[in-house]
């Protein structure tokens, strides 16, 4: 076929032959299973798509395709429907499904869609060295003959024929020629279907419905015909038939770009043919976010209606004071001014007036243009909508073809299928897929001998689930295997070079299993062609993080792995609720705030070392978003006993409390990625222009909440802040100053008495002290001297609390060494955070 031309037609027959790729494979693994548990037109229809497929890459030339598929053909067609098809003729199979995929990609980058290793390829699906096209008598080139007829048909099946009359015409005077010499050689079965072909093609000349359902007709007929000629044994029909046919023209240029429409493909989808075109995804992408920019727009005016609208009130305002001093200068007696400002008063209401009918009138061409805007983009949502079994099919080849090479049986279960998300995606979940597959066939999967000796099934099973979450879906991968080893997971990371030794010991259970996401990592020792590369996990938590969503593990010791996936169901607009902290305003997708509250101070306090705050008698994690958004630590409101504005943000089972400044709105948002640059801050999702012109950060609220969890908070991160001592001997005071200095964010330590201080400083330095004055044993101005004195300790900030407030006392405190002294009733006015934030630094 001429180069250009199949340029021409590759994206249309690229996106078709994947479709029914993938249709076959699913359908020949079926194959495999008991024969009472089948659809009871699976065969049939298997064999329709791989002879359509062998007609297409005919047509256009492609002979290596060709005869993978007709090589497939063959082993389909001494099948016995009642049989199981052979595992090892299902991996042959497979393994020449993937081996098209891969032509196909190079075909899609501009080379020649060559299959490597063709020969062998064909040999073990049973053609030994059959690379050329095989001499099978007239018979067979009788009917391959028939494959330009079917190629006719997907021609002009197709949304976009140039010169549909041309091929009508040349598929019409095919059959024709079919029908005379069968009817010369007594084969009347074989001419009557050949006329019914050929008036199915008259019909579909004009197009539209009806040649939807001509389509329908014309491949039951040549499916029919294909079997009478089989039956028929007419040697010399066959023989006349296919040098009458070489005589016809070749097909045209359309005839070639239609073959990506499937002649056996089901009465449903061709009756649609016409009905939907194929839409390019960088198109469908562009004027999807046109859309959202036109929705954005609409805000944006809506905004400046709203500035007029107060600006006529203004104008209001302003008209009523002129009005009055116009009837005081009246009451006066008027003068020379009076008649010019009374005009002027008149023209202004009538300037009013039709200011503000043209402000109606825009405010209701606003809402019109909203409601079209809005009707525009959930069709455009809808259109990017598609089920999610696109990427889960796929998944039974990998798993076969992977079990296979390492010797594992696998049981597959794929659950939402029919959960419908956005194009995008699912393009972009295809890679992170297929590596969790592949680890944990790879990783997570024992061999049959090792399942047999813990009295597991020989056959490992893995799920792979779809999970809708109201705006949101989980993806989750999960095994029955061994489950993720932490110990083998710190050995690896030291090994590589991740972590020292001492701070892989820090780490817990849950921190050592995410290091599988980092760069590079690998368990495996030597490099195998499913594993040991380093990359695989990395793709997983980078995709999700460009999606605006994360990535976790969780596993069993001995039962297995989980992996989830937390993504948003669409990137479409969205809405988001604008925060402050400090002087920075950011965006939280709405679908992730729970509520927003206020906290009294008695309601937030620390276990176990953890800050939370009770909200509807459950105990939430409770950190301030600046902290967990790397920005500078600023006073809250509590510090100073005042009410404090938090969020709850809940993804999935999980709650967490993010103290914020304040509540600046609501709005849409288009979220906009921020490239590679930033792409290692984790708790961004992109960034979003708001409809005053500000950029704004927009949160990863799945990352805030997923780092915010006690188990997997950075031991390194604990380790950088400032530790405070704290030691009083009256344990209520003690408990109220370490609560109020870790829901700061510091990590405190305690002591009941200076000398139990002491032992501590001596044992583990900490960076600042904060000591009663009078106790037991060793007193806070005794505690000062002696840190003072210590040539390791002399720098240590001490802050002494007392409740003696007398200038004496203060002098004495300062005598001692002491860098800040307050009195315990100014604690509570959050003095203390103050004086600490002044000390630390210079520490």
């Amino acid at each position: 076929m001429d180069a250009q031309l199949l340029r021409s037609i590759w994206p249309v027959f690229s996106a078709e032959t994947r479709e029914q790729i993938q249709a076959i494979g699913s359908k020949v693994l079926g194959l495999e299973g008991p024969a009472q548990e089948r659809e009871p037109d699976l065969l049939p229809s298997l064999k329709r798509l791989v002879h359509s497929l062998k007609g297409s890459a005919a047509s256009l030339g492609l002979d290596d395709i060709e005869q993978v598929v007709h090589a497939i053909e063959d082993g389909l067609a001494h099948f016995k429907p009642e049989e199981r098809l052979a595992r090892t003729v299902v991996e042959s199979m497979l393994r020449g499904l993937s081996s098209i995929e891969t032509a196909m990609s190079r075909g899609d980058a501009g080379q020649s869609p060559v299959v490597d290793g063709l020969g062998p390829l064909l040999a073990a699906l049973g053609r030994e060295g059959a690379v050329a096209t095989p001499a099978g008598g007239p018979m067979v080139k009788g009917l391959d003959s028939l494959d330009l007829l079917e190629a006719a048909l997907g021609a002009l099946c197709s949304p976009d024929v140039p010169d549909r009359a041309a091929v009508v015409r040349t598929a019409v005077e095919r059959a024709r020629v079919l029908k005379g010499l069968a009817e010369a050689s007594g084969a009347e079965t074989v001419a009557s279907l050949a006329e019914a072909a050929a008036l199915g093609f008259t019909r579909m000349e004009p197009g539209g419905d009806a040649a939807g359902m001509a389509a329908s007709d014309v491949a039951g007929t040549l499916v029919d015909l294909r079997a009478a000629l089989e039956a028929s044994g007419g040697a010399g029909v066959v023989e006349r038939a296919v040098e009458a046919l070489r005589s016809v023209p070749a097909p045209s240029a359309a005839e070639g770009s239609g073959t990506h429409a499937s002649a056996g493909a089901s009465q449903e989808s061709r009756g649609a043919a016409d009905r939907s075109v194929r839409v390019s995804v960088k198109t469908l992408e562009s004027l999807a976010l046109q859309v959202e920019l036109l929705v954005a727009g609409r805000a944006q005016q809506a905004r400046r209606g709203e500035s007029h609208r107060l600006l006529m009130d203004g104008m209001h305002e302003v008209l009523l004071h002129l009005e009055r001093a116009s009837s005081q200068l009246v009451l006066s007696g008027g003068g020379p001014a009076l008649e010019p400002l009374r005009s002027g008063v008149s023209l202004m209401r009538g300037l009013q007036k039709r200011l503000l009918e043209l402000s109606r009138e825009t405010h209701r061409d606003g809402e019109q243009l909203s409601l079209i805007a809005q009707v525009a983009r959930d069709d455009l949502r809808d259109l990017r909508m598609v089920p999610a079994s696109q990427v889960l099919e796929p998944l039974r080849r990998t798993v076969r073809e992977v079990s296979a090479r390492l010797n594992k049986d696998v049981t597959l279960d794929l659950v939402g299928g029919d959960v419908r998300l956005d194009r995008r995606i699912l393009d972009a979940l295809k890679d992170p897929l297929l590596h969790l597959v592949r680890n944990a066939i790879d990783h997570g999967l024992e061999s049959a001998v090792e399942r047999r000796a813990v009295g597991k099934p020989e056959a490992g099973r893995l799920s792979v689930r779809v999970e809708p979450r109201g705006t949101r879906i989980a993806v989750v991968v999960e095994d029955d295997g061994a489950g993720l080893s932490p110990e083998r997971v710190r050995a690896t990371a030291v090994r590589r070079g991740l972590l020292t030794a001492e701070a892989a010991e820090k780490l817990t259970d849950a921190q050592a299993a995410r290091l599988v996401f980092q760069p590079g990592f690998s368990t495996r020792e030597q490099v195998t062609a499913t594993s040991g590369r380093g990359v695989g996990l990395d793709v997983v938590q980078a995709t999700a993080q460009r999606l605006q969503g994360s990535v976790d593990v969780g596993f069993t010791a001995g039962r297995g792995t989980r992996f989830t996936v937390d993504l948003p169901l669409t990137l479409a607009a969205a809405l988001g609720l604008l925060v402050r902290t400090g002087t920075t305003v950011s965006a939280i997708p709405s679908d992730c705030v729970n509520r927003v509250l206020r906290l009294t101070p008695d309601e937030v306090g620390t276990v176990a070392g953890r800050v939370v705050a009770r909200v509807d008698g459950e105990q939430l994690t409770f950190l301030p978003l600046a902290e967990s958004i790397g920005l500078p630590r600023l006073p809250m409101a509590m510090d100073a006993g005042k009410l404090q504005t938090a969020a709850l943000l809940t993804v999935g089972d999980d709650k967490v409390l993010f103290a914020i400044d304040e509540v600046v709105g609501q709005q849409e948002i288009v979220v906009r990625s921020l490239g590679r640059h930033v792409q290692g801050v984790r708790h961004l999702a992109g960034a979003a222009v708001l409809d005053d012109g500000r950029v704004v950060p927009v949160l990863n609220a799945t990352e805030l909440v997923r780092a915010a969890r006690p188990e997997t908070r950075s031991a390194s991160t604990q380790g950088t802040r400032p530790r405070i001592l704290v030691c009083d001997d009256a344990l209520t005071t003690r408990f109220a100053m370490k609560s109020l200095l870790e829901i700061a964010g510091y990590p405190v330590v305690t002591a009941a008495d200076g000398e139990e201080a002491w032992s501590v400083l001596e044992r583990s330095p900490c960076h600042l002290v904060v000591s009663d004055w009078q106790m037991p044993r060793l007193d806070g101005v005794g505690l000062t001297r002696r840190i003072k004195a210590h040539p390791g300790m002399n720098r240590t900030p001490v802050i002494l609390v007392t409740s003696l407030d007398s200038p004496e006392d203060r002098a004495a405190g300062l005598e001692a060494g002491a860098d800040g002294y307050l009195v315990k009733r100014e604690v509570e006015r959050g003095k203390l955070l103050e004086l600490v934030r002044q000390l630390l630094p210079a520490s």
